[in-house]
């Protein structure tokens, strides 16, 4: 459980850098690159999970889920993308510091409509973020491209 506001949102600012080094690893040849056509691209992750962090933010302060989209109005370039990660990082972490600590003891509703703490809602903020920059780590591979180590060094420098 989620207990002090602030430091929920430094380890969310962590998990932040950490994406924006991914961003900064992609060459801009790559942005519009999916594994099949069904799938979204690059630049459709890195929105996406822009967008969802707007989308998190709402369930605080309307109560409601709204996702706006991650087309490429959005940033069609890797630093129009990159410049939209920032402002929707900033606007999530000025929003939750903004909504205190009472947010933690909050009840909100699911998609689904079951009610749950907003501590979990706020778990998964990251972990949907993790999860979606874990797809980009793959599709660079699958491409020859080196992730970046999030860390610094490789397991087998360890």
């Amino acid at each position: 459980m989620i207990h002090d506001i602030k430091e929920y949102v430094k380890y969310l600012d962590g998990i932040h850098k950490r994406t924006m080094q991914y961003v900064k690893a992609i060459p801009k040849e790559f942005l519009d690159w999916k594994p099949s056509e069904d799938k979204f691209s690059t630049g459709d992750l890195l929105r996406h999970i822009a967008s969802a962090r707007l989308m998190f933010l709402g369930i605080f302060e309307h109560e409601t889920w709204t996702y706006t989209g991650h087309d490429s109005s959005k940033g069609a370039s890797l630093e129009d993308i990159s410049n939209y990660l920032e402002a929707c990082q900033i606007k999530l972490t000025e929003g939750l510091l903004k909504l205190g600590n009472d947010v933690l003891t909050k009840k909100v509703k699911t998609l689904h409509g079951h009610e749950v703490s907003a501590w979990r809602i706020l778990m998964a903020i990251p972990e949907h973020e993790i999860h979606h920059r874990g797809q980009i780590s793959t599709y660079l591979q699958m491409n020859k491209i080196e992730p970046p180590q999030i860390f610094g060094l490789k397991i087998e420098q360890v």
